[in-house]
């Protein structure tokens, strides 16, 4: 429950002024007179936090107890408290220890920064650590959109016959679902304490907040990128390889395009850029046209329906991807614009 009153700032000294505070909040926050707190200057207000007390610490509320034998049930609990800005938490498995591999596993592959820093047969307690100062958020965003086009050229690659494993595309997707969250838990450190803004590179919370939505466009695409590669794989194990059709070649031009623009939309939003922005809306039309040309295609090639069906999907992967692009330079627009 949030409580308000309104206080008179009163002069305190030649130089310093000062408020009272309610007696049941200080009596609720355990602070008395000669107690010390920590005054943060949080852009548009101040905060005042009892010492021996912390926002992310590691107290009795960041205590999970597994009470069922599922890792990603266990797995999601830890992403919330991760996304909270917690630092530690500690995993108490009771009867249900033989899962606590599995999510360290799991734990490893989707979560940033996370390392086990104390464990026994029964429980985990788990650290993450966030390097605020040395990493601006479009870094981070520049490192996603890296790690997305390779896996959507790689992707492409084996459609043209290559012998890149399907498997590695799908792993890489791991790591960019760790650099969304990362995102997500900087952003949202951001913006319930506005003083480390400049630290991540934003100049406002609304800019952090549409950093967070452009990272979210680009994992997805990212979902599309092995999706693809995964279609692929299953129809060389099911029935054929898809790169042995001469019709596979116009997908995967249609797919270089996107691939393209993909690249050039989260670029113009790296630099604030509304005349590339404005590009990348243009094409959208072209890319539209393309991709219904692609579809006449293979409609029209005679193919089986379980080889046409599996290359109208990744057209339609490659479509998402595009549609995904266009919104990364609309929020360009409404920020920079």
């Amino acid at each position: 429950m949030v409580e308000e009153e309104v206080r008179k700032v009163v002069a305190s000294g030649r130089s310093s002024i000062a408020i009272t505070i309610p007696k049941k909040w200080v009596s609720a926050l355990g602070i008395g007179a000669g107690s010390h707190v920590l005054l943060r200057f949080m852009g548009d207000h101040v905060a005042v936090i009892p010492l021996g007390r912390t926002v992310r610490g590691s107290g009795a509320n960041n205590v999970i107890e597994v009470d069922r034998d599922n890792p990603d049930y266990v797995l999601r609990k830890l992403i919330t408290q991760y996304l909270k800005g917690i630092d530690e938490v500690r995993v108490k498995f009771g009867g249900y220890a033989d899962v606590k591999d599995e999510i360290k596993e799991l734990v490893r592959e989707r979560i940033s920064g996370a390392e086990v820093i104390e464990e026994s047969s029964d429980h985990l307690v788990l650290r993450f650590v966030t390097p605020i100062p040395e990493i601006p958020i479009k870094r981070l965003i520049n490192r996603m959109m890296l790690t997305v086009l390779g896996m959507l050229r790689d992707s492409l690659d084996i459609l043209r016959g290559s012998g890149i494993e399907t498997e590695d595309i799908i792993n890489r997707d791991n790591e960019v679902d760790r650099l969304y969250l990362l995102i997500e838990r900087l952003v949202m450190m951001g913006i319930t304490d506005q003083s480390i803004l400049s630290k991540l590179g934003a100049g406002s919370s609304r800019e952090l907040v549409n950093t967070l939505m452009v990272s979210k466009s680009i994992e997805r695409a990212g979902d599309h990128a092995w999706r693809i590669a995964q279609i692929i794989g299953e129809a060389h194990q099911m029935c054929c390889k898809l790169s042995e059709l001469h019709i596979s070649n116009s997908v995967v031009e249609l797919g270089l395009n996107s691939t393209d623009i993909l690249r050039e939309a989260v670029i113009a939003f790296i630099n604030g850029d509304v005349n590339d922005a404005m590009e990348v809306l243009d094409r959208r039309v072209n890319m539209r046209g393309k991709s219904i040309e692609v579809i006449k295609s293979i409609y029209g090639s005679g193919l089986h329906v379980d080889v046409g069906g599996r290359l109208m999907m990744i057209v339609e992967s490659i479509r998402r991807i595009s549609e995904y692009s266009y919104d990364v330079a609309e929020i360009t627009l409404d920020t920079y614009g």
